[in-house]
């Protein structure tokens, strides 16, 4: 019996995919280095892509031949094509969430990890009963019902990240660069052909070419993010604030944030580690902001949070969040020195206020706020030192 498929197109086509994601991982290999979220979740990413690519003709080459070997080579890389295939498409939402919101909120964290899991289990339960494919005598590879919610799982992630994108579009929090159809569309159509057309493997190299995209698009967006911390810089912060002037009905509340003794931790423990302080400083902001706003490294050791509310109860609620999460970081003591902020908010008035003059008061208020700080630290006050 002829086989449904040809390994020679599927050699090629995965052999693509290999060479391209290949060239993109040495490429970015900077990317281990960086304190970024966002850049380990998307090496991860192109980790599972690459796998996917290699274990796809590996499964197709084994299909329908005799013996143990093949029968344990068609198990093992079917298994692992529907474990990366899923991996690579969480860990495309966890980059974006990172990339575009600093984070997932702790309840889509909480439901996207359980989807994980128990998908994992089922393909574990899988190499003992056939729930999601089987192999017959000769090695031949059929799907079975279960084989449809792996379908269903990788395209619910695809929508959820749209759904994070044009949420995070909706709050400002968003470059105009950002190519979220050159990944979303290749995977797509890679899925719908695979599907419909047995025999055909294109999905891998689809999340390759995608991948390929969206790090092209991220070349662009560079000019608008901080690189050591990867927030947005004051560059996007007026290009925002520029077009919140266009509409507004938008309610916009600033917040400026300031580091108190950050020379003293420059001082104490050496450059290296004020970095890491502004690193963290990042961290904590957007673990709080989420995707209520959008978090800019304005200079140096000032922040500015846009949040999306002029409502008084709510921008007091993300402010006392702020400083207990400050608190809760100096508790852990994970770091050698401790982070301190000052910080001062104004409600945006688009009508009758310019950019400058809104920055300018939050300025103000932020020094107001640092001023009554020092006062009672006067220790970590190395500002005339």
């Amino acid at each position: 019996m002829e086989p449904l498929f040809k390994l020679e197109s599927i050699y090629v086509t995965n052999v693509i995919g290999i060479v391209l994601i290949t060239v993109m991982i040495v490429c970015n290999l900077w990317r281990l280095q960086s304190r970024n979220h966002a850049d380990r979740n998307l090496l991860v990413m192109m980790f599972f892509a690459l796998t996917g690519c290699i274990a796809d003709p590996i499964a197709y080459s084994m299909k329908g031949m005799p013996g143990l070997l093949p029968r344990v080579l068609v198990y093992s890389t079917s298994t692992w094509l529907f474990a990366s295939n899923m991996l690579a498409g969480y860990f495309w939402v966890r980059f974006l969430a990172f990339y575009l919101n600093g984070g997932l909120p702790r309840r889509s964290r909480i439901v996207l990890n359980g989807v994980v899991v128990f998908s994992l289990l089922l393909l574990v339960v899988n190499l003992f009963v056939p729930i999601v494919f089987s192999v017959s005598e000769n090695n031949l590879y059929s799907r079975s019902y279960c084989y449809m919610y792996f379908l269903v799982v990788d395209y619910l992630l695809v929508v959820y990240s749209l759904v994070i994108y044009f949420k995070s579009k909706a709050n400002g929090g968003f470059l105009k660069f950002f190519p979220i159809w050159v990944y979303v569309v290749p995977i797509l159509i890679g899925g719908v052909v695979q599907t419909i057309f047995y025999g055909i493997s294109v999905i891998p190299t689809s999340i390759a070419v995608s991948i390929a995209g969206v790090l092209a698009g991220l070349q662009n967006d560079m000019i608008y993010r901080d690189q050591l911390t990867g927030l947005f810089n004051r560059s996007y912060l007026h290009h925002l604030l520029e077009k919140y002037k266009k509409r507004p009905k938008l309610h916009i509340t600033g917040v400026m944030i300031d580091l108190n003794g950050f020379k003293h931790i420059n001082d104490e423990f050496g450059h290296a580690m004020g970095d890491d302080a502004l690193v963290e400083t990042a961290h904590v902001l957007q673990s709080v902001v989420n995707d209520t706003g959008c978090v800019v490294r304005y200079a140096g050791d000032e922040f500015v949070v846009l949040l999306n509310t002029h409502d008084s109860v709510a921008v007091q609620m993300c402010l006392s969040e702020i400083r207990n999460a400050f608190d809760e970081f100096n508790k852990k003591k994970s770091k050698p020195y401790s982070l301190f902020a000052s910080i001062g908010c104004h409600k945006f008035n688009m009508l009758t206020e310019s950019t400058d003059e809104f920055i300018n008061v939050i300025d103000r208020r932020m020094y107001e706020d640092k001023k009554a700080f020092y006062a009672t630290h006067a220790g970590l006050d190395r500002r005339r030192r």
